[in-house]
């Protein structure tokens, strides 16, 4: 619950605090809800909550999530795909309307989708075979941070989990949201309201990883590490 400006720390009425409960139940998940500090007139940012836990207040001192307004308009070129990328296991709920497009969108861009069972037979899976591309939808198991497959992903050994590319998809993330992604131990998060535009986001992604890692995934393959 947020009770006071996290700028000047002017603590708010209990009249104000309950209009902004009242505002931020309105907010659509991922968005947030933005008005100023009657005290130091500074902007306040609350984001929407799935936890019933109330407003939280977004600190100023933190980095906000990316804005997306290129995502109408800008085209990112198929040559931004990472090449050696081939299998992609997706985990999304069987009755999720965009399971099959997302598949779809994988095998445009390269891969092979593969569909476990279960988080078991995913984590067994990848005992035996290596997968380039892992995309855990955030319901699958119930709350995705005590995910079997989640929790699996974290614990890997940084020899194996450099080379896999790891999308968490859910309403709770916010788009190419870097800061949210190293948290929770994945490459990419995308809010399920932008999955109609996921193959820019994947692009645009991997372009990213490629530029930062590929330095790294060279050195290693030269001293026979890979």
């Amino acid at each position: 619950m947020i009770e006071k400006c996290p700028h000047c720390h002017h603590a708010f009425s209990p009249g104000h605090i309950r209009k902004i409960e009242e505002a931020q139940a309105s907010l659509a998940v991922g968005k947030s809800l933005k008005f100023s500090c009657p005290a130091c007139k500074k902007q306040v940012d609350v984001s929407s909550s799935t936890s019933g836990a109330g407003p939280q207040a977004i600190s100023p001192d933190i980095p906000q999530p990316p804005n997306l307004n290129w995502l109408r308009t800008d085209t990112i070129a198929d040559k931004e795909v990472l090449d050696e990328f081939s299998l992609a296991m997706i985990l999304m709920p069987n009755n999720h309307p965009e399971r099959n497009t997302i598949a779809t969108i994988y095998e445009d861009l390269g891969y092979k989708p593969v569909f476990p069972e279960s988080a078991a037979d995913a984590i067994q899976r990848m005992r035996f075979a290596d997968y380039a591309a892992v995309v855990l939808h955030s319901q699958y198991e119930g709350l995705f941070i005590d995910s079997s497959l989640h929790k699996y992903m974290c614990e890997l050994p940084m020899v194996k989990r450099r080379y896999m590319y790891y999308t968490l998809i859910g309403p709770e993330f916010h788009t190419l949201y870097n800061l949210e992604a190293l948290i929770h131990s994945a490459n990419l998060v995308v809010n399920e309201s932008e999955l109609p535009d996921l193959p820019k986001i994947l692009k645009k992604s991997f372009r990213q990883y490629d530029e930062l890692f590929s330095p790294l995934l060279g050195a290693l393959s030269k001293e026979g590490k890979r």
